[in-house]
């Protein structure tokens, strides 16, 4: 302590030494010696640029799986190169570079003036780091915030079903799944603007033959008479066959879709191993990605015949009943049996931000949209949800999904709770 340089008085930066930030910034100064505080700030410089650059590769990443979500059956990849050099792909890669560079150094300022790391240690710092979003524009805020909200419920949820709070409820995912695509196949039917643009566009492209004009003509505007899908051009003959002839000619499609999904976390979590039981790892990747494919191909058809089975039964004019698309949206959610347990949480979860925004759209369209006039509230939503988040995974980490976790490892590092653990 000797050796310790006093830092310069706020009052002498213009502040006043009774303020609560002049408080904060004496126990800073107090408990954080000089050779500590360089320190801090140089890991804060690497990573930012560590996450800076990274932020670069994940964007050049996300364009492509995008573009094969929104249309698995092309030919080519997609071009990404005017994305990687736009403003957008630099505001991602700033906001993926501010975010652990501020979360570990708040995480050593709040232990160093709290004297503990507990588990409101790294929540508050995953919250006040989160406020890092507001460099995003409002449309990757909105979707970040509602993606981060659904893993911050779903880590909350399994937190207290662990602790014994909740009871397990068997198959919950599949349930909770199924009601979402219930909704969801809802607006696509019936209320396409209530969905965002590249998802309505992901799903016409999933279905083979279904446009935004031949729904129009089925399902949405008003005829004299009952049409069948011959009349609008969806498709010819008997609608159960075409249906079975669509599943199977759109699996190659869809494994082209789950390929790079799949193979992700092997090359980025499981190299170790893909070296040392490179036959076990094929064989898993292989499995994964047959039931996959049958889970998307088997789900994309009993929507389209679930939907058509109950027009020609009902045998009435457009526009559809709004009891047909959320029946066969309940229907073909049960495709999620297929899947592992561990990936029905994770495409429970990939819908649940979409059906959130479905609920917003239609409360702000209503009479009570005045609840989300909030400056900035997408932000302020994202770091609440970053609290849950950042604090389950640095004190219970199996709350959330292997992506999440294998997610922050990558972009935030290592548990510090692990570290300190080990020492």
């Amino acid at each position: 302590m000797s050796n310790s340089k006093p830092c310069t008085p706020r009052s002498s930066l213009g502040g006043n030494d009774h303020t609560p930030t002049t408080t904060w910034w004496k126990l800073v100064c107090t408990r954080l010696p000089p050779e500590l505080r360089k320190k801090i700030v140089m890991s804060f410089m690497k990573r930012f640029a560590r996450g800076f650059c990274g932020g670069i590769v994940l964007y050049s990443f996300f364009r492509i799986i995008t573009a094969l979500l929104k249309n698995p059956f092309r030919e080519s990849l997609p071009k990404i190169v005017d994305g990687i050099l736009s403003t957008d792909s630099v505001k991602v890669a700033t906001f993926l570079g501010l975010y652990p560079s501020l979360y570990h150094l708040l995480v050593e300022l709040l232990t160093a003036i709290r004297r503990n790391n507990d588990g409101w240690t790294y929540g508050a710092a995953g919250g006040i780091a989160g406020l890092s979003a507001a460099v995003l524009n409002k449309s990757n805020r909105q979707t970040l915030a509602f993606f981060t909200l659904a893993r911050a419920l779903g880590a909350i949820v399994s937190t207290l079903v662990t602790r014994g709070v909740l009871v397990a409820i068997p198959f919950f995912e599949v349930a909770i799944f199924s009601l979402c695509t219930s909704i969801i196949l809802y607006c696509v039917a019936l209320k396409p603007d209530f969905l965002n643009p590249g998802y309505y566009k992901s799903i016409l492209k999933w279905s083979r033959d279904y446009t935004d004009e031949n729904l129009s003509i089925l399902f949405r505007m008003p005829a004299k008479h009952f049409l069948t899908c011959q009349d609008a051009g969806l498709h010819q003959g008997n609608c159960t066959q075409q249906r079975l002839n669509d599943l199977i000619k759109s699996l190659p499609g869809f494994a082209k879709l789950y390929l790079p999904i799949h193979m992700t976390p092997v090359i980025v979590f499981k190299r170790k191993v893909l070296f040392e039981r490179p036959f076990f790892v094929f064989k898993s990747l292989v499995k994964n990605l047959v039931l996959s494919t049958s889970f998307l191909g088997l789900m994309v058809t009993l929507a389209k015949l679930t939907i058509c089975l109950l027009r020609n039964y009902s045998h009435q004019p457009p526009p559809l009943a709004a009891h047909i698309p959320m029946l066969a949206g309940a229907i073909c959610g049960l495709a999620l049996l297929l899947e592992h347990d561990k990936r029905r949480k994770e495409l429970c979860l990939f819908v649940i931000p979409h059906t959130i925004n479905i609920l917003y759209i239609a409360i702000s369209r209503s009479s009570f949209r005045f609840l989300f006039k909030v400056p900035n509230g997408f932000t302020f939503l994202f770091a609440l949800s970053m609290m849950s988040i950042m604090h389950s995974y640095e004190r219970e980490p199996e709350s959330l999904t292997l992506l999440v976790n294998g997610l922050l490892k990558i972009f935030v590092g290592p548990r510090k709770n692990i570290q300190k653990m080990g020492k």
